[in-house]
This record gives structure tokens, sequence and C-alpha cells, in this order.
């Protein structure tokens, strides 16, 4: 991909993922930011900065797949003494998930985050929900000097004794969402935020004026197979709303890692634009070639489906 190399910094968590789709099929795989640093990788110049702790149980596996991306530096990583998360995701034939979590590490504190404050961008990709507590967010968005996006994904989801996720309203939601240039959420999370599920431009805009009021710049509504929407304020102030049709690659087979894949797709691409249209049209082509991919293995071949 054309464009000059960026300093991007990916913060969130890496799982062990344990991956059962429809099919029968049963997926051991590795997780969570990796698929935005495959993405990444894979689509643009740029030097990588994962910042996340990592269980000392899978530090040999993590070591040896975040050290087979030239582009990944490892000043953020800190192996830790705790078992790093594991994610049982279950896929019934209606594509709903049960999610079940394992393990568990430390929170990050702002020490960890204050060596990024200088990069083109930094994501906070919230992929257990745990990385870090709303003060730490806070105080590194009074500091920071590039932009900040965040995809909210886990945010809404609480864990119960049996340690298996499930929707909830996160406390303070439009305080975390506050410290963000840039939010990213799926359907299912926006309408969950909203009160009431978004299935038309109005009901997706009026719920994008409430962010937009908290100060950022631009909402973006991952909606799967129906494409994503984008909410932004027009030159007149009022609300603009987009939609992107989907576009997969081939034919879809998993879709774990598709909102992480469209988070970088669109960094990578509003970083060289500075448009959020043509940001969220290349995320989407990002995130079509993601379903086509089954794992962290297979993603290496975003680069050859971008080519076609």
């Amino acid at each position: 991909m054309p464009g000059n190399a960026r300093r991007i910094a990916v913060v969130g968590s890496i799982n062990r993922d344990t991956i059962c789709t429809p099919d029968g099929t049963r997926t051991e795989s590795y997780g969570g930011i990796l698929y935005s640093i495959a993405a990444l990788d894979r689509i643009g110049s740029a030097e990588i900065f994962p910042v996340c702790n990592v269980g000392k149980d899978v530090e040999d596996a993590v070591r040896r797949l975040l050290g087979s991306w030239a582009s990944v530096q490892l000043d953020g990583v800190r192996f830790v003494p705790e078992r790093n998360p594991h994610c049982f995701l279950t896929y019934d034939s209606g594509n709903r998930k049960q999610e079940t979590l394992l393990g568990g590490v430390p929170a990050l504190p702002v020490e960890r985050l204050r060596p990024f404050l200088d990069c083109d961008a930094v994501c906070f990709n919230f992929i257990t929900g745990m990385e870090l507590e709303l003060q730490t967010m806070r105080a590194f968005r009074r500091e920071a000097r590039g932009l900040v996006l965040m995809d909210v994904h886990s945010l809404t989801l609480g864990i119960d004794s049996r340690r298996r996720r499930f929707f909830r309203l996160p406390p303070c939601w439009e305080a975390w969402l506050a410290c963000a240039d840039i939010v990213q959420m799926n359907e299912h999370e926006a309408g969950l935020l909203a009160g009431a599920p978004l299935r038309s431009a109005g009901a997706a805009g009026e719920f994008g004026e409430k962010v937009l009021d908290l100060g950022t710049s631009a909402l973006l509504i991952t909606r799967g197979e129906d494409g994503a929407d984008s909410v932004v304020r027009n030159r007149r102030g009022g609300v603009e709303v987009q939609h992107y049709r989907a576009r997969p690659a081939d034919d879809p087979v998993d879709e774990t890692g598709c909102g992480d894949a469209f988070l970088m797709g669109f960094t990578w691409s509003y970083l060289n634009n500075g448009s959020v249209p043509a940001a969220a049209r290349f995320a989407n082509r990002v995130a079509g070639v993601t379903c086509c991919l089954r794992g962290i293995e297979q993603m290496d071949r975003i680069g050859d489906y971008l080519k076609q």
C-alpha cells in the first residue's frame, strides 16, 4: 500500500482463542489485538506498537507470533505471572455467539501508555473490557497528541460467576466515549448504548449525534454482512449518516477478528487521507477479507486479497 510509514499503537489484550463455528469446526488460535496487528502489517507501512500485558503461560507462543511481523515493536508488551485470557467462542447457526473468558492479567496503568503519546494514532481495542480503568483513559486523553480511536467492544460485556460474558450497559459509557476522537462499535453494542435497535439511518443519526456531542468527531457502526455506517457532522453542523455496503472477498467462513481488522483499515486510511467515507470504505474491504479467513494463521493472506 502507498503512504508514509506511521507509528501506530494498539492497546488491548492478546487472547488465546478456542473458536467453534456452526459447521462443527473447532479452531485453536490466538487472537485479540493480534488480528489488528496482522491486518495492519499487511495493509500499510507502519511501526506497530502493541501495548498489553500477556500471561507467562503463553509467552513462547506470543513471542513467536509477534516476532513474525517485522513491523511490530515490543516496547509496550509485558509478560506477567498471571494466566493469560483464554476466550472460548461458540457460534450457533444464527451467528449468535456465547463467550466464556478464563484467566486474566492486570490492568494497564497510565505510565505504560505515556511512551506512545506521540504516535500518529493510538487505537484502544477493548478485547476483554478490563484492559484499563476509566481514570487511566482520561489521563491519557488529556496528554495525547495524536489521533485516539476506540473500539467499544467488550466494555459492553459483564462476566458472571461461571466466567460467561453477557451484554450490559457499561457504567459511565459516555465518559469512556468522550476520551476518543473516533469511536467504533457494532450494531448490537450501539443498540445497547442507545436503548433501542438502530435499524434506520434516522435512528443511527439520532444516537450518533449524542456520541458526537461528547466531543468525538466520528462514530462508526459495523453491521456484519450489512456493511457499516459512519456518523459525522456536516459543514452546517448537522448530522450526516452514510452507509457502506459489505465487501466480502470470498465465501465468509469466520467473523472473528473482523471488527479488529475494520478498525485498522479505517485507521490506516484515515491517517493518510483524512476522509471518513474513504476510510470506512477501505475498512469494509479489509473486514470483508478477514471474514473469509479462519484464525490468525490465515491473516497473512489479507495482502493477496486486497490486490484482487
